[in-house]
Order: structure tokens, then C-alpha cells, then sequence
């Protein structure tokens, strides 16, 4: 076994636990039916979204979704990158940067942050009182280039800072790294290319494919990504489950595609 992975076997129990406490596809089904916002969530503290619809209320307004969601993954994240050997810590603190790609292109494009964004403590920590970013504070996060439309598209500059936070990976781990890179990328460019219609099962279809992935990673430093990347696409669904209800809450009941399909 090599270093790496071995250093690894604290971080992949912590992270197995976690992925074990996903919802399944029977947990969404089962409260998909349930339309006013507040009796879906009390039905859902019940079940395996419990942790993550903790601080909402029949009263959540869209922004308050937008902000503990995207709250809820960093704090994740920022949970897995302290079970991970320090040398791969920045690498997983800079995920963190992912869940708020919207956001920072409305910066690239000259627009404010919003309310909300302001709000979540890692946004906070680089702002000042009127939400205008502090240039020494950028500096030390390293984000100059994912502000900076000069430094091409978001999503290159992202993975270019991504790739420099690798500790030199051997080769069987930077493959690992290369290919759930190489799948996110796949799905994304296919994915703004699909009919609307579509894109639910695109979803499911990429969840699928990295749910057979992580099981075949073991110890390898690529697991707590590919947690991740899991985690993310089911905030996503959990994101719209929550705006659906609260902004269109005279629909009849019977949940959204995307819930039950």
C-alpha cells in the first residue's frame, strides 16, 4: 500500500460513514408527495435529511434557502478536509469555492454579492462591512484568479488552483483525480447542451456513475472529492425540493419530477 492511500484509511472510514448516511432514492420518494413547505420538512426530520434541514422553517424565504443549503455544503466540506492528511487539506478547502461559481461570475460580470452570500462565514471572512472584497484577504485565500475574468473561464481557473493543491499525487492517484475531473467536465458540457426536459436524468445518471466510482476508489486521496461531488448533486435536489414549496406553494401535491421520478 502506498503512503498516500495509507494515510488516507482515517479519512475514508469518516467519509464512508457519512456517504452511508445519504438519503435513498425511497427517502425522497417517500415525502415527495407532501406540498406545504412546513409539513415536508417536519415529515423530512424523520429520515436522513434531518442534519441537513436543521435552521429551516415554514417561513424560509428563497435567500434563506439559497445561503443554509450552500451553508450546509461548506460546512461539509470543511468537515472532510480535517479528516484528511494535512498535505491535502487546501485541496478540499478549495471545493469550497464550487457551491458559490454563481456567485462569483456575477462578481467577474460587475455585479455585488448578494445578501445571502454575505452572510456564510467563509464569503464573511473575505469582505468587508459594505461587501466589498479586501484585497489582502483574497490574496491569502488565492481566489484572485476566480474573480478575475482575465483568467478565462471560472471553471478552468477553479481547476487550475485545484491541481496546484495536489501534494505530487503518484500516478495512480492522479488518475483517480484526472478522471473524476474528466466525468464532472463530461457532464457539465453535455449538460448545457441538453433539453431542460432532460436534465433530471442527466442527474441521476452522473450520481449513478459516481456512486460506482467512489466504491472503487478505496483509500484513495479522489474518495473524499467524489463524496463530495455526491453530496452536492443531493443538496442540489434538496435545494429545489425546498424552493419549489416555498415559492409555489399552490401546487398540488404529488412532488416534482425530480423528487419522484
Amino acid at each position: 500500500m502506498s503512503a498516500a492511500r495509507r494515510d488516507f484509511a482515517h479519512a475514508q472510514a469518516r467519509v464512508q460513514a457519512r456517504y452511508g448516511r445519504l438519503p435513498a432514492e425511497a427517502d425522497w420518494r417517500r415525502i415527495s408527495g407532501i406540498r406545504g413547505l412546513g409539513a415536508w420538512l417536519e415529515d423530512a426530520r424523520n429520515g436522513p435529511h434531518r442534519d441537513w434541514i436543521k435552521g429551516f422553517s415554514a417561513a424560509s424565504t428563497a435567500a434563506d434557502i439559497e445561503a443554509g443549503v450552500r451553508g450546509r455544503l461548506l460546512d461539509e466540506i470543511d468537515a472532510v478536509a480535517a479528516y484528511v492528511p494535512a498535505a491535502w487539506q487546501d485541496a478540499v478547502h478549495w471545493t469550497r469555492w464550487l457551491p458559490l461559481a454563481g456567485v462569483l461570475e456575477r462578481v467577474r460580470a460587475g455585479g455585488r454579492l448578494p445578501d445571502w452570500a454575505r452572510g456564510l462565514p467563509q464569503v464573511a471572512a473575505l469582505v468587508d462591512e459594505q461587501g466589498d472584497w479586501v484585497q489582502a484577504q483574497m490574496e491569502r485565500a488565492g481566489i484572485g484568479s476566480l474573480l478575475d475574468p482575465a483568467a478565462g473561464p471560472l471553471l478552468g481557473a477553479w481547476t487550475d488552483g485545484w491541481r496546484q493543491r495536489w501534494p505530487s499525487p503518484g500516478d495512480a492517484v492522479q488518475a483517480d483525480l484526472d478522471g473524476l475531473a474528466a466525468l464532472l467536465r463530461e457532464h457539465l458540457t453535455v449538460f448545457r447542451r441538453s433539453d431542460p426536459q432532460r436534465a433530471w436524468t442527466r442527474r441521476q445518471a452522473l450520481r449513478e456513475r459516481l456512486r460506482f466510482r467512489f466504491h472503487g476508489l478505496g483509500l484513495s486521496p479522489a474518495a473524499p472529492f467524489t463524496y463530495l461531488a455526491l453530496l452536492a448533486l443531493d443538496l442540489e435536489r434538496l435545494r429545489r425540493a425546498l424552493l419549489d414549496r416555498a415559492l409555489f406553494p399552490e401546487l398540488p401535491a404529488g412532488g416534482t419530477r425530480e423528487e419522484a421520478a
